[in-house]
């Protein structure tokens, strides 16, 4: 039996060039569900970020207009204390249940009358324990002020 020749009336694709163009387009469209999940992280990333970012700014602003007595009241308990101080740590709930731990400190500087301010902003990803994997999924986002001691100003 020989095998028939395809003629000039027949239409429509074999099927191994279905089977080729079907393997194209999977590759294709894999390629592009990687590219989404991709972006989707990056934007997650970068939400959590603003959010981090915002709630230190908010606690930075908030220790910055205190006077020195009262700042130091509301890191320590004692409005006598004197820098270097660090408070313990203080834990913030964002949005959708994301979990941030804020470390508030207050440091000298080489003037007497200046006092430097910094508060740091941390959480993990993906409800990840502190430390996990290398530290991998750990983010901090640090904020800096330097304030002085002179009251109304």
């Amino acid at each position: 039996m020989s095998r028939r020749a395809r003629g000039t009336g027949e239409r429509g694709f074999t099927l191994m060039e279905l089977l080729i163009t079907l393997s194209v387009t999977t590759i294709g469209l894999v390629g592009l569900l990687s590219l989404h999940l991709s972006i989707a992280r990056g934007n997650d990333g970068a939400s959590r970020s603003a959010e981090a970012q915002q709630i230190g700014a908010t606690e930075l602003e908030d220790l910055r207009a205190q006077s020195a007595a009262a700042l130091m009241t509301t890191l320590t308990g004692n409005p006598g204390a004197v820098p270097p101080v660090t408070a313990p740590i203080k834990t913030v709930t964002g949005r959708g249940g994301m979990t941030y731990r804020v470390t508030r400190s207050v440091q000298p500087t080489s003037s007497s009358s200046l006092w430097r301010i910094r508060v740091e902003t941390a959480w993990t990803d993906d409800g990840a324990v502190q430390g996990t994997n290398g530290g991998q999924l750990d983010h901090m986002l640090p904020l800096e002020v330097i304030r002085t001691l002179e009251e109304a100003l």
